[in-house]
């Protein structure tokens, strides 16, 4: 475990081991015993990690010792290549998204900038490379039409595929004319888990 470089990544983007421990609806001490090698980093402890820190999986699994490179990456694209990911920007880039969040009320804890990565919900008004605002304090309080992030894992496989959806209780419903798209995914809390409400979207 490489304590070290996931405190520098805090430290960079100025997120708080309470804010990584919020992820999982845990207190501060779990993010601690992580760290400390007392707690192992399991899937969905990496998935918190990375959206927290805005670093891929592959690089949270190598800097905890998990797994080997190259077999972190095999397990990357069951979280980073989905429908959603996790905003990962520099320079001026970063700096203008982080100016647009803070103007639709994103500069709070719990609140996270994402970037849309396939069609799944274009008939919606949501595209490719769009910008969402996420509310991880409100995965708990959806409610119909809401647009959600969540989490479909596959336990057999140990990877998790990142959905972007409209919530129509107790499914998750596209609005793509793939015919891929087209399914639905019964929310479950356990296969399938909302992470969050898009509270905000915008577009370069």
């Amino acid at each position: 475990m490489d304590d070290k470089w996931f405190k520098l990544r805090q430290k960079e983007i100025g997120v708080t081991a309470d804010e990584i421990a919020q992820k999982m609806g845990r207190n501060r001490s779990a993010v601690s015993h992580i760290y400390s090698g007392q707690r192992r980093m399991s899937l969905e402890w990496a998935q918190a990690f990375a959206e927290t820190l805005h670093v891929t999986i592959d690089e949270v699994l190598k800097h905890a010792g998990v797994l080997d490179p190259p077999r972190a990456q095999e397990l990357s694209p069951g979280f980073a290549e989905s429908d959603a990911a996790p905003f990962v920007g520099q320079g001026k880039q970063l700096d203008d998204a982080q100016k647009v969040a803070r103007a639709l009320g994103g500069e709070r804890p719990g609140v996270d900038y994402w970037t849309v990565k396939s069609d799944a919900l274009a008939l919606g008004g949501y595209l490719t490379g769009d910008f969402i605002l996420l509310d991880t304090n409100k995965s708990e309080q959806c409610r119909a039409g809401d647009i959600v992030i969540a989490q479909k894992y596959n336990w057999q496989t140990g990877t998790a595929e990142t959905l972007l959806r409209r919530f129509e209780p107790p499914v998750l419903v596209a609005a793509s004319t793939a015919a891929s798209a087209q399914r639905v995914d019964v929310v479950d809390g356990n296969n399938v888990v909302i992470k969050g409400k898009v509270i905000a979207s915008w577009r370069v």
